[in-house]
């Protein structure tokens, strides 16, 4: 497999994402599940989507997240091409580390969310068979997650439960899970530092760290 063919199979996993330390992937916000109830809700942490007004601002983001939704999904309702989807995946996750000198953290969803179970099962095969690469994949899909068996999840794929409203508690099921705050005293866990440096991780990896149980980012 080559980049084009990669890319033509599950669209293309960014390198240039200047906030990331890694590579990351986004698909279109416009089909999140939840998010798209949440949008509609004024206490929610979906209710400013970041996504979607960058979405609407610049057609060519909107296009390349869109494809890459439409890639995604194909890849869940067919389990040949999800095959193809996962070895297109490593590959680009593997030439951007490798190749490139990427720092090995992987983003999951710097816009959009988990499509199905069968989405997180093909993902969890990504981080089996990149190892090396440490994946944190924040998600407000909590059903999807608990249909899957938290045994089958790789050490080194990081998925965080995120709290749907701003200054919720963490919701107590989960292992590692993300919330939102209003007051920098309210915060619960971890506090995002990325607002202090330039709205960049930095040397942070706090989200890729499953020892930390909670992220809790402030609202803006």
């Amino acid at each position: 497999m080559n980049l084009r063919e990669a890319i033509e199979i599950a669209g293309t996993v960014s390198t240039k994402n200047s906030k990331m330390p890694g590579p990351s992937y986004a698909i279109s916000a416009r089909h999140c599940n939840v998010g798209g109830k949440l949008v509609d809700k004024p206490n929610s942490v979906c209710s400013k989507c970041y996504a979607l007004r960058l979405q609407n601002f610049r057609p060519n983001v909107d296009k390349a997240w869109e494809t890459n939704y439409q890639k995604t999904l194909a890849a869940c309702q067919d389990t040949e091409l999800g095959a193809l989807y996962v070895e297109a995946m490593v590959y680009q996750i593997n030439r951007a580390v490798k190749l490139k000198g990427i720092a090995p953290y992987m983003r999951w969803f710097d816009s959009g969310d988990l499509i199905s179970t069968y989405h997180l099962s093909l993902i969890n095969r990504i981080a089996r068979q990149t190892p090396h690469v440490i994946h944190y994949l924040p998600t407000k899909e909590a059903g999807v997650v608990s249909r899957f068996v938290d045994s089958d999840l790789q050490p080194n794929l990081i998925v965080r439960v995120s709290s749907p409203l701003i200054d919720q508690q963490p919701l107590t099921r989960f292992g590692t899970t993300t919330t939102v705050h209003t007051k920098d005293t309210d915060h619960v866990g971890f506090a995002c530092v990325a607002r202090d440096q330039g709205n960049k991780c930095g040397n942070c990896r706090a989200c890729w760290d499953p020892t930390i149980s909670n992220i809790s980012y402030p609202k803006h």
